[in-house]
C-alpha cells in the first residue's frame, strides 16, 4: 500500500512540474557561431517564442566538430524542455552520412519540436578569381583539378555538402576548407583566403550587394527578388537543389509530450509575428510550420533522399 502511494505521489508530483513548465529559463543551443543565419533564426524564435511561455530563451551557441559539441550538450542535459536544439538539416540529417561513427542517432536521440524554416544557399566567389558564372567556374575547375579551394561551416555542414554534391554535379573537384562556422567561411571568402562558398542566401547577401562576393546561382526554386540577375542551380541545368536546407528546433528524447506541445504552440508567435516575417524574407528564408512530427517526418524523407549521393561521394570524416 506504501508504495503505491508513493508512486501516486511521484505522479502527481510529476504532473505539477510538467503543468508550471516553463517555470526557469529555457536553453538553446545553436551550433554555429553568433553572426550567421542560424544563429539570426534562431535568437528570433528564442524571442518570440519565449515571450509566448512568458519566459527567457537563451541562445548558447556552441560551434565546432560539424555541430556534434552541440548536439551531445543537448543529449546530455535532462529530457525537461529546458535545453533544446537549433536542429538543422546537417546535424537531423547530414551528418550520419559523413562522420563515422556519429556519436549520435538523430531519430532515437531527439524529437521534434518545431519546423521553422527552409534555407536557400548562394553559390559564391571571391571576384580576385575572375569567375562571375557558373560556366566559368566549371571551366576554370577543369582546367585545374583540385586547385580552387572552397570554405564551409564545418565538415559535414550543409555549407560543405551542398558545394560538394554540385560539383559532383559538374564533374568538377575543388579543395574543402572547413570553419568553425558560416560567418567565418564567409569572412573567409571574402578576404580571398578562400575562393569559392555556399553560404545561406541571407548571409552572403550583404557581401553581394557590396560587391565583395560574386554570385553564380541560388539553390532555391525561384530566383529571390533582391537579386533578380542572378538564376537559380536548376535554370543553369543542376537540377535537385531547391530545397536542400531547413531548420527546426528539437529536444532530447523523452520530453514530456505536454512540453514538445507546449513549444510547438509557441512556435506560431515565432511564425506569425509580422516582423520576423520580413526578416526572413529578407534573408531569402521561407518559414514553415507544422506539427511537431513534421521534423521527424523531413529528417527521413531527407536522409532517404540524399543517403545514396553523400555515400557515392564518400565524405566520411573519423
Amino acid at each position: 500500500m506504501t508504495v503505491v502511494m508513493t508512486a501516486a505521489t511521484v505522479a502527481f508530483s510529476t504532473a505539477q512540474a510538467q503543468g508550471v513548465y516553463p517555470s526557469r529559463p529555457i536553453k538553446l543551443v545553436v551550433s554555429q557561431a553568433p553572426g550567421g543565419s542560424s544563429d539570426t533564426i534562431a535568437r528570433l524564435w528564442a524571442e518570440h517564442a519565449g515571450k509566448a511561455l512568458g519566459t527567457t530563451i537563451v541562445v548558447e551557441n556552441k560551434p565546432g566538430g560539424g555541430g556534434i559539441i552541440a548536439a551531445r550538450s543537448v543529449i546530455n542535459a535532462p529530457a525537461d524542455g529546458y535545453t533544446l536544439l537549433y536542429g538543422s538539416v546537417s546535424l537531423m540529417v547530414l551528418n550520419q552520412f559523413t562522420y563515422k561513427p556519429l556519436p549520435y542517432d538523430p531519430e532515437k536521440d531527439f524529437t521534434g519540436v518545431a519546423m521553422l524554416s527552409t534555407n536557400s544557399f548562394a553559390l559564391v566567389t571571391n571576384p580576385a578569381t575572375g569567375i562571375e558564372t557558373l560556366k566559368q567556374l566549371t571551366d576554370k575547375a577543369k582546367a585545374a583539378p583540385g586547385k580552387l579551394n572552397f570554405a564551409s561551416a564545418g565538415l559535414g555542414n550543409s555549407t560543405h555538402l551542398a558545394v560538394e554534391l554540385v560539383a559532383d554535379a559538374l564533374g568538377i573537384s575543388m579543395m574543402h576548407i572547413p570553419y568553425r562556422g558560416e560567418a567565418d567561411g564567409v569572412i573567409a571568402t571574402v578576404s580571398g583566403q578562400t575562393e569559392v562558398m555556399a553560404p545561406v542566401y541571407g548571409t552572403a547577401l550583404p557581401h553581394i550587394k557590396a560587391k565583395r562576393l560574386n554570385a553564380l546561382a541560388v539553390l532555391s526554386p525561384r530566383r529571390m527578388p533582391e537579386l533578380p540577375d542572378v538564376p537559380t542551380l536548376s535554370e543553369l541545368g543542376v537540377k535537385g537543389f531547391d530545397t536542400m536546407g531547413w531548420s527546426a528546433v528539437v529536444a532530447r528524447a523523452g520530453t514530456p509530450p505536454e512540453i514538445v506541445e507546449k513549444l510547438n504552440k509557441a512556435t506560431e508567435a515565432f511564425h506569425e509575428n509580422p516582423d520576423v516575417l520580413a526578416k526572413l524574407a529578407a534573408f531569402g528564408v521561407i518559414p514553415v510550420a507544422g506539427p511537431a512530427s513534421l521534423v521527424m517526418e523531413t529528417t527521413v524523407r531527407d536522409a532517404e533522399a540524399w543517403g545514396p549521393m553523400l555515400k557515392k561521394l564518400n565524405l566520411s570524416v573519423k
